[in-house]
């Protein structure tokens, strides 16, 4: 169906704007490609404009920052977000997503993935995008917030509260049905982005400490990213090759290691939610992470929180769940069957296309 005709039949058409894609490199990318897909199959016509991937539009490179590079090509000129017409342009916002201070003549939302005064202290001169980040969301008719502690920073910038809501990402449920992967005793797996953020150096420390504590310990770490070199001679330098570089995997064969995982490692410095540990849930592998802004919303009681950059608090934690089977199944239970009935992609693309035609509604 063709644009003109979908908007005569009550058709929606929604521009995506990013700077992560797919291939994701984060969780702004996964959030982007899992519900382009979901909304076209609700039958909502999407484009994207986007930093990398096969929807790549070309930019300057003014500051070697992608995010920042094309969030200022786009204040230059609007004209890519505005082709062929839609009715609503979703921005991804937050660090590592889209600064947009340009009035649009069609509705726009905002997905707050998480906030400068959340992922910066105030010390550091990053804090200072909040103030564009703010003017952003000022102009945006409405901001979704991937989680109510994402939805509170909002908040405080001074942004109405009517005009956040709340709508958390999904995982791929379906991913995790009837896949026959044997749990192997003392495994241990990081999965993320090898950035210092999401702390995979503290992962490869606690699992050293694990390997030295347990018998038959191993540990695996799954990712890619500005400090893989740096996380590779780390894993390296664990004794006996007790602990394994995987680097990047495709998305089929990182469920496979959640499915073969008995504990995965999150010593994030913050999460705007965290996909990792509810995909790590859903699958059924218990959940052992830093304290932090985000995973409060995501993990909470159905996993085991430390302190944030307390690593042998952390191996501690995660020896005590390896040792503990009758605890480890208790929270892996009770975290599978409420995050396979709570999150779904499709439950998230429904939600969201409400607030598309709300805006468009209202304008």
């Amino acid at each position: 169906m063709n644009e003109d005709l979908a908007a005569a039949v009550g058709g929606l058409h929604v521009r995506l704007v990013t700077w992560d894609d797919d291939p994701p490199v984060g969780g702004q990318g996964v959030h982007v490609r899992e519900l382009r897909r979901e909304l076209m199959a609700r039958g909502v016509t999407v484009t994207t404009t986007a930093g990398h991937g096969q929807f790549a539009v070309r930019y300057p490179n003014f500051t070697g920052h992608g995010p920042l590079d094309l969030s200022i090509a786009l204040n230059r000129s609007i004209a890519p977000l505005l082709a062929n017409r839609p009715d609503v342009v979703n921005v991804s916002g937050g660090p590592g997503g889209i600064q947009l201070l340009r009035h649009l003549p069609v509705p726009v939302v905002y997905t707050a993935h998480h906030t400068f005064r959340l992922s910066h202290p105030w010390y550091r001169l990053q804090r200072a995008y909040g103030l564009l980040e703010k003017s952003s969301y000022r102009r945006a008719d409405a901001i979704i917030a991937v989680s109510p502690s994402t939805a509170d920073s909002v908040v405080e910038m001074g942004i109405e509260r009517s005009k956040v809501i709340v709508i958390s990402p999904g995982i791929r449920v379906e991913a995790f049905d009837n896949l026959e992967v044997e749990r192997e005793p003392g495994r241990v797996l990081f999965v993320g982005r090898l950035h210092e953020k999401k702390g995979p150096l503290d992962a490869v420390e606690a699992m050293r400490l694990v390997i030295e504590q347990v018998p038959g310990v191993r540990g695996f770490v799954v990712g890619s990213g500005p400090i893989a070199d740096s996380v590779r001679r780390a894993a390296d330098s664990v004794p006996d090759g007790a602990v394994t570089f995987l680097g990047a995997l495709s998305d089929e064969d990182v469920v496979e290691q959640f499915r073969r995982a008995e504990v995965v490692l999150v010593p994030s410095a913050f999460e705007g939610l965290g996909l990792v540990p509810l995909e790590a849930m859903a699958a059924g592998t218990a959940v052992v992470g830093y304290d932090v802004v985000g995973l409060h919303d995501t993990v909470g009681r159905r996993g085991e929180l430390v302190a944030h950059g307390d690593v042998a608090a952390l191996a501690a934690a995660c020896r005590r769940l390896l040792v503990d089977s009758t605890r480890r199944e208790q929270l892996v239970e009770a975290a599978r069957e409420a995050v396979r009935k709570e999150r779904s992609w499709s439950r998230c693309a429904e939600e969201t296309e409400h607030v598309y035609r709300s805006v468009r509604s209202a304008r």
